[in-house]
């Protein structure tokens, strides 16, 4: 029964590994919304920056100095949302894609455990095949 033992802290290890998994790709998912969601209402609060126009109604040096503050406090707003916003949002979706393959292989693994299941049920002529199936899977796993 050693073979079952070991094939049970498998099963442990790649369940308890999935569930790890899932919980970051949850909470990166999440940051994922809540950072569309902040870049969209960025995006509605930019447009503030150069309200109201100030047209010929205001001139001379004060003026063009406000001016220029309002202009280059619009294209640091305007490169946060637009530029790093979406680099964080890319990085965040590399992770998510690298969670979701390193899952995929987990899973594949447990197929590998459950075919070693199924063989060693059949008993002691399978268990070369359940030695190597078991050799598959800590090569995977660890």
């Amino acid at each position: 029964m050693v073979y079952a033992d070991i094939l049970s802290n498998m099963h442990a290890a790649i369940s308890n590994k999935k569930a790890s998994l899932n919980e970051k790709i949850e909470r990166l998912v999440k940051a994922k919304n809540e950072m569309m969601a902040e870049q969209s209402m960025c995006l509605n609060e930019i447009r503030k920056i150069t309200n109201p126009d100030l047209g010929v109604s205001w001139t001379g040096e004060r003026s063009e100095k406000f001016q220029e503050a309002r202009h280059d406090a619009y294209q640091v707003m305007f490169g946060v949302i637009h530029d790093d916003y979406d680099d964080y949002q890319w990085k965040i979706e590399a992770m998510i894609t690298k969670l979701n393959a390193e899952n995929t292989l987990l899973s594949i693994a447990g197929n590998i455990a459950h075919e070693a299941d199924h063989l060693l049920s059949k008993g002691e002529e399978a268990f070369e095949q359940v030695e190597s199936k078991i050799e598959d899977l800590k090569r995977r796993l660890f």
